[in-house]
């Protein structure tokens, strides 16, 4: 019947559409994969390019990642709070304890465990000075100067920077001497003292107590 024929034209076109749209979804499948695979090649030639970079670079980052000291790869880097300069855990150590015992030299009678008086005591005492009579104020003041004078002063090995306050492991600095002493096959020669398991004193609590 006419009926009929006309449905079936109807029919046909929309499958013939359907296809059609079939046929461009699959050409864009086919051109998505093409670029996907495009983007992977420039990618593998970029990450080569900066394998080859690394290899390159790594002596001058070695360099720039050394101690100033020792001339070493900084495996164990501390970081001097007051000045921002690091150097490897070793040649602080050596460095403190050529103060300390120059100090010791010069003042027969420093006590070296003799923990003394926090930094912060003019402030602490500043604070609390409404309910502590003048008198007694100027005498710990007093008792805190002279207990300062007692005390080595230790400085940056490479600015001379007054260092008050405990050193500080450089993770930054750490993190890129691993990577960078691989790229040059140089491995940590040394291990440091704080490296051994269940050692509970820090590298420098000998000269920093607080």
């Amino acid at each position: 019947s006419l009926t009929s024929a006309h449905y079936l034209s109807l029919r046909k076109k929309r499958l013939e559409e359907q296809s059609q749209e079939l046929t461009t979804r699959s050409q864009e499948i086919i051109a998505g994969h093409q670029e996907i695979q495009l983007q992977r090649e420039k990618l593998a030639a970029l990450q080569a390019k900066d394998t080859s970079a690394l290899s390159i670079d790594a002596t001058k980052l070695g360099d720039r990642l050394s101690c100033d000291i020792c001339a070493h790869l900084m495996y164990s880097p501390y970081l001097l709070p007051d000045c921002g300069h690091s150097y490897c855990e070793g040649c602080l150590k050596d460095w403190f304890n050529e103060t300390l015992t120059k100090h010791v030299r010069a003042h027969p009678t420093y006590n070296v465990n003799r923990i003394p008086l926090p930094r912060d005591f003019p402030q602490t005492l500043h604070s609390i000075s409404p309910y502590v009579s003048y008198p007694l104020q100027l005498q710990l003041l007093t008792v805190y100067n002279a207990s300062r004078r007692q005390q080595p002063m230790y400085t940056c090995p490479g600015c001379r920077t007054e260092v008050t306050r405990k050193p500080v492991v450089n993770f930054a600095v750490k993190d890129m001497v691993s990577i960078v002493g691989r790229a040059l096959e140089q491995p940590d020669p040394r291990r440091e003292s704080s490296n051994i398991r269940g050692q509970q004193a820090g590298p420098f609590d000998a000269f920093f107590h607080q």
